[in-house]
């Protein structure tokens, strides 16, 4: 009888277990495993309070386009002074425009400007020379060399701001221009291009001394176009 109780107690006594009184009154043990317990995939169904399980969560984001969004218009007004004259539009709406580079390509970008001459059907017209349209960042002077301000567009703090390297003024012709430009790995997200009161953009028209007034106006057609890389 003591031999079997040795034996007994030496098969038992390397168990490691939990006894726990279930229901009925009947008594079971669980035997713990070795190591910690790992979580499994999420079921899609209830899960016992004190289990865990795991989610993959993943976010698609995919890259959108570049975007130039210019002014609907540019307006210019003077009077006959017999002189030669530089006049600038006004007209604060008009003086700056946006690029929103969402790509995330980092490839840069930069605007280039063309525009035909200015010519009056009241009475037939035309404003002599080629470069009669030019732009700077300044509404103050036309020969300034200042470049418009590039800034993040207002609720797009989180953009970077572009490296302009054009020289200004410049001068716009029948032939399209680049006007603004970027270096790669600048200019990502929305950019404001001339911002009022601080090198806003300067649209100049160059009025000569025989300039004839038009009671029509003169009208010019202006092309301008964002083209990805520098």
């Amino acid at each position: 009888m003591r031999h079997l109780l040795r034996v007994i107690r030496r098969r038992v006594g390397p168990v490691v277990g939990v006894c726990a009184l279930l229901a009925g009154g009947i008594g079971g043990c669980v035997v713990a495993g070795a190591g910690i317990a790992q979580a499994t995939a999420c079921p899609g169904t209830p899960v016992v309070a004190g289990t865990t399980c795991t989610d993959t969560g993943t976010l698609t984001f995919t890259a959108g386009t570049l975007t130039l969004t210019s002014p609907t218009a540019l307006a210019w007004t003077a009077t006959d002074t017999g002189l030669n004259q530089q006049v600038v539009d006004l007209t604060t709406a008009q003086q700056a425009y946006i690029v929103d580079d969402a790509t995330g390509s980092g490839a840069g970008w930069h605007v280039t400007v063309s525009a035909s001459q200015f010519t009056s059907t009241t009475p037939v017209a035309t404003l002599s020379g080629t470069t009669t349209l030019s732009t700077n960042g300044s509404v103050a002077s036309q020969a300034a060399t200042t470049a418009p301000t590039g800034a993040c567009t207002v609720g797009a703090a989180g953009c970077t701001v572009p490296t302009n390297t054009t020289t200004y003024p410049v001068a716009i012709t029948t032939t399209a221009v680049t006007i603004y430009d970027t270096a790669a790995a600048s200019g990502l997200g929305s950019i404001t291009v001339g911002l009022p009161g601080a090198a806003a953009v300067g649209w100049w028209v160059a009025l000569p001394a025989n300039a004839v007034p038009s009671t029509s106006g003169y009208i010019s057609t202006v092309t301008l176009e964002v083209i990805t890389a520098p």
